[in-house]
């Protein structure tokens, strides 16, 4: 069995053409055979063929890490220490999470209406959806405040987007108000979502097609016989149903007047469904409606990047709190703004990532001051943001102060629909909600900052396929905070991706699915006081912890400083993997329980860890209990670690830790969980923060 996981994809793809592929793997030095394992996400329907196969030995590795070592700190070395950083009661330097969450705690919103004073009514089987619609708008006109839904089973058979800051959707309990989300696709099987039949469109009208899953190949938009735009499955499709354009795509390739929308849905082994619906176009047409979001059963949008973007005159560099531009013409102070360095060849060659697309260093921040060019911010970068990569920063339109709590959300239909989602969200909430059969993912985030999560239950999704789905965790989010969750039966959990940054998930349980860093260089997030009971039966990959490695063409790889802190973690593959590019990771307190291959797996300048202060039980006997794979992996530290079973070694692989101290290998047995210096290192930060 490989240590490594290759991560394979597209082994064949629907056109049933021959691929050639490499893909690193890595063994023990003591490895005299090998087995080649072949994995598929939807195993009912794989067939793999393999030809011309050679296993390969590579020699010329690296020896040492691509770029210089920054974020190994020592509590002695004051002049590296910056306002990111918070030297802990055990003498590590820790990412700063002191401004984790949301700000001031979640609050208690006053009633400003209840759902029945639009028309709502709990359990008579009618569709509530516009209704709870109305509510929010009437309450986000007037400067916010709870929708309150009373004792009883209420109905959305259309989603609800939020698009006022201050709307809080609130019910009675979650073991009171369920709301059922019951919206499907009509027959045939294909639907034009939006716009309504006979309707006008205009440049900003959307135009939108629902398709039946299962088996999609293919989506058509035609106007009368011109194409308008296509979709064609691909690996990363997952359970998309739905396609979107605008008039702008529109307009110009027919003359104004009336038309007919054609809507084609193309199957595997199945007859194409055509749908027809008449629309007038018209070019000067102000389109003023906003459709909902068919992303989330209820969703909070806020409006996204606004204006141009803003150079960067000097580096941004981790720890920083200011940032010169090239001009800072049009930002004023209290703008929320997004700091993005671009994922470039150059960048992409130092970290050797081979994913073609997705978001990786990122941020979220407040201006707090402004003098000439020099924008003063909120809070310190964690991550440089260098020129030589065209960074920049960019206004955003943001909601706040928005949440749900007190209800339970079931989904009916196996459509891609969030229970419920946040967008480009600051400072809002989930809290006292149970998500039941989540389309997509129960309650998520993206684009977000000091949002929090906090006494939520999600009870397993619809579809846990490829392509991002059954996910609890943040994305693309900074500085939020989940608490006291729990989850049956998601894909990956705990799990942070896509540039997520200074984000906390703690004190949860997460029952069959494995904890991620699952894409996009990660930063300096927390997973503490969390038990992880993984499996791969819901799609997970069988690790306690997982974190992508660079070569993986679907995820690329993750960032500095991830800390895991007292969990408990067991799993059927290595206790934590390790896929490369991961600089100071600080591994500490935790109870790691593998049935099979190591305690620790890293490789590909995966380096200056600290792993200190563990349990291991390995009951795996040929694996060691730390597999260091590659020489560029230096500056490990193995310190006063428990080690029960394995084959007796403490480490093994192609390079010695740098530091092996109080280390103890004894005989496979069931084992206590360690004693850390604090049950909690978020909590201690919070509770010591004016001492910095």
């Amino acid at each position: 069995m490989l240590p490594g996981d290759p991560h394979l994809r597209g082994l064949g793809g629907s056109e049933q053409k021959w691929i050639d592929f490499a893909c690193p793997f890595y063994t023990t030095s003591e490895a005299r055979t090998i087995r080649l394992v072949i994995h598929s996400y939807n195993s009912s329907r794989c067939e793999a063929y393999l030809d011309d196969l050679h296993f390969v030995r590579v020699s010329d590795m690296p020896t040492e890490p691509p770029w210089p070592a920054k974020y190994k700190l020592r509590p002695d070395e004051t002049a590296r220490l910056t306002p990111a950083d918070v030297v802990g009661p055990d003498g590590i330097v820790y990412p700063n999470w002191t401004r984790c969450g949301m700000q001031g705690g979640i609050p208690d919103v006053p009633v400003a209406a209840r759902i029945e004073e639009f028309g709502g009514a709990a359990d008579d089987d009618k569709d509530d959806s516009d209704a709870l619609d109305r509510a929010c708008i009437a309450v986000g006109e007037k400067g916010g405040g709870a929708v309150l839904l009373g004792e009883g089973t209420y109905h959305l058979d259309m989603p609800v987007t939020i698009r006022h800051s201050g709307v809080v959707i609130r019910g009675a309990g979650m073991d009171t108000t369920k709301i059922i989300f019951r919206y499907a696709i009509p027959e045939p099987g294909v639907t034009i979502f939006t716009p309504e039949p006979g309707g006008t469109v205009g440049p900003a009208t959307r135009v939108e097609m629902h398709c039946r899953p299962t088996d999609l190949q293919k989506m058509t938009l035609l106007v009368d016989d011109t194409v308008i735009g296509t979709w064609e499955r691909g690996a990363h499709s997952g359970n998309t149903f739905n396609r979107a354009w605008t008039g702008r795509n529109i307009i110009g390739k027919v003359p104004d007047g009336p038309h007919t929308l054609k809507a084609i849905a193309e199957y595997k082994d199945a007859p194409a469904i055509e749908v027809r619906q008449p629309v007038v176009l018209d070019a000067n047409y102000a389109d003023t409606r906003r459709p909902p979001v068919a992303t989330a059963a209820i969703g909070f949008y806020g409006s996204g990047w606004s204006g141009g973007k803003f150079e960067l005159a000097r580096d941004g560099l981790r720890g920083d709190m200011t940032l010169t531009l090239k001009s800072a013409e049009g930002l004023a102070v209290g703008d929320a703004i997004e700091i993005n360095a671009p994922a470039t060849e150059r960048w992409k060659a130092l970290t050797r990532n081979l994913c073609p697309w997705g978001t990786y260093r990122r941020y979220h921040a407040r201006v707090d001051g402004l003098e000439g060019n020099t924008v003063t911010l909120n809070q310190p970068l964690r991550i440089d943001f260098p020129i030589i990569d065209g960074s920049y920063i960019q206004k955003i339109a943001v909601i706040t102060g928005c949440g749900v709590e007190g209800l339970t959300l079931e989904q009916t239909e196996n459509l891609w629909i969030t229970s419920v989602q946040f967008s480009h969200a600051w400072n809002c909430f989930a809290r006292g909600v149970k998500m039941k059969m989540c389309g997509r993912n129960p309650v998520y985030a993206s684009a977000s900052k000091w949002c929090e999560f906090r006494d939520c239950v999600f009870d397993d999704a619809w579809f846990k396929g490829g392509g991002g789905t059954a996910y609890v965790g943040w994305e693309n989010c900074y500085d939020c905070l989940m608490a006291q969750c729990e989850s049956f039966k998601m894909r990956h959990g705990p799990l942070y991706q896509w540039a997520a940054s200074g984000c906390v998930i703690r004190d949860s349980v997460f029952h069959e699915s494995d904890g991620q860093w699952h894409s996009g260089w990660t930063n300096e997030n927390l997973f503490e006081q969390c038990i992880v009971e993984s499996s791969a039966g819901n799609g997970g990959y069988g690790y306690g912890m997982w974190a992508s490695p660079p070569e993986d063409t679907a995820h690329g790889p993750n960032g500095p400083r991830n800390v895991v802190y007292n969990c408990d973690v067991r799993s059927t593959r290595a206790g934590l993997w390790m896929g490369g590019m991961n600089e100071n990771w600080l591994i500490l307190y935790n109870r790691f329980v593998a049935d099979t291959g190591p305690g620790v797996f890293c490789k590909t300048a995966s380096f200056d860890h600290i792993i200190r202060g563990n349990v291991f039980v390995v009951r795996d006997e040929k694996s060691p209990m730390v597999q260091i794979a590659t020489p560029d992996c230096l500056g490990i530290e193995l310190i006063g670690n428990l080690f029960y079973g394995g084959n007796g070694k403490l480490s093994d692989g192609a390079i010695a830790p740098v530091i092996d101290e109080s280390n103890q290998a004894l005989p496979l047995a069931d084992a206590d969980r360690p004693t850390p210096p604090v049950p909690s290192i978020y909590v201690w930060q919070q509770e010591h923060a004016a001492d910095g």
